[in-house]
């Protein structure tokens, strides 16, 4: 087994604490710090385009917020007029114009009771429960080196983010000066020590590192999240182009995506093999697993630690051929089935008694 694929497996286990989902409050009915920028032919139209335009895209984050993915398409288109009905206020951050331009920084309020309804009435189903926050930790590599200026365009980037009324709150931190390529390195190369440490640190549940590098050309910015989110294990990355020169546009981008993808692992989570978005209940399962030596018991363990909704794995016994082991899962065990398959796992038997091995 790798050093990555250890530390991977262990930062799971650290992910096994507490999953309880607070209770939601109203919150999670805002959205803050969305930016408009408008041009019209005077500074009238420009503001009254930008906040008719802007008050849409926010109910609309809103609705995509609280519904699963697959839901999307079948969001309700509502006008204008409604929206002004179940808005309860907007607040401006900041705001400049030109005789031809607005652009502003904004935040908007909706009704509860009158988004849920709108959900309601196209059959949508909705979760509105926050998580506790996670511990998101920008690192910006420059030349070879961290940046650890706090001005640098990724921490910009994840800054401008609304990272407090997510399903999934995030709370920033920010590297130490001791923090360096090598501590990166060694924790991207299975340090978990390091990672263990750092957690101790920021004083954080869950930990991901949020990692942006640009290319030595500067066409191209490199992104990882590393860690562990409020799904378990997190190890992706993902390279997209710099257009025209503009870092800060695409580390913008770039958080945006990141961030969203550390919600949607998590409404994942929650949503039942079905897919139709009603939470899932935690359930305890015993299973027998199964495998041809340890090496291939080594490899299953690991996979199955990555494996979504799975929470708090315990070995009861191992012998040469059979582990005995218990686990917690945000589901039951159709969805559990289904969340093996992409780990290449299979699960057989029934009430109660169950068997896990490789595909």
């Amino acid at each position: 087994m790798t050093h990555a694929v250890r530390l991977l497996s262990l930062c799971a286990l650290l992910f096994f604490a507490s999953q309880n989902v607070r209770a939601q409050d109203t919150d999670i009915y805002t959205v803050a710090k969305l930016s408009v920028d408008v041009r019209a032919k005077d500074a009238v139209s420009a503001k009254k385009q930008a906040l008719e335009s802007a008050k849409k895209q926010a109910l609309r984050m809103v609705m995509q917020r609280l519904a699963p993915f697959n839901s999307f398409d079948s969001m309700p288109d509502v006008k204008l007029k409604t929206i002004d009905d179940i808005l309860e206020g907007y607040t401006v951050r900041s705001e400049r114009n030109s005789p031809t331009q607005y652009i502003a920084t904004l935040d908007f309020a909706f009704s509860p009771e009158a988004v849920r309804k709108l959900l309601s009435d196209k059959g949508i189903a909705i979760n509105d429960q926050q998580t506790d926050p996670v511990v998101v930790l920008p690192i910006y590599v420059e030349n070879g080196k961290i940046n650890h200026t706090g001005r640098d365009p990724w921490r910009s980037a994840w800054n401008g983010l609304d990272l407090t009324h997510a399903i999934v709150p995030a709370r920033l931190a920010r590297p130490s000066p001791s923090f360096t390529m090598e501590t990166l390195s060694g924790l991207l190369g299975g340090n978990v020590e390091a990672y263990v440490s750092l957690r101790d640190k920021y004083k954080a549940d869950k930990l991901v590192i949020a990692i942006a590098e640009k290319s030595g050309d500067g066409k191209t910015l490199t992104t990882r999240l590393f860690g562990v989110d409020r799904a378990g294990s997190v190890s992706l990355t993902r390279n997209d182009p710099i257009l025209k020169r503009d870092v800060k546009e695409s580390a913008k981008q770039a958080a945006a995506i990141a961030f969203g993808v550390i919600e949607g692992r998590w409404k994942l989570v929650l949503a039942p093999a079905g897919g139709d978005g009603q939470g899932a209940t935690l359930n305890g399962f015993n299973v027998v697993v199964e495998f041809s030596g340890m090496r291939e018991w080594r490899d299953i363990r690991a996979r199955l630690v990555k494996v979504p909704g799975v929470q708090g794995l315990d070995v009861n016994s191992l012998s040469a051929r059979t582990a005995s082991v218990k686990f917690q899962f945000l589901g039951g065990a159709d969805r559990l089935s289904t969340a093996l398959v992409p780990q290449g796992l299979a699960l057989y038997g029934g009430d109660g008694s169950w068997i896990l091995r490789s595909n």
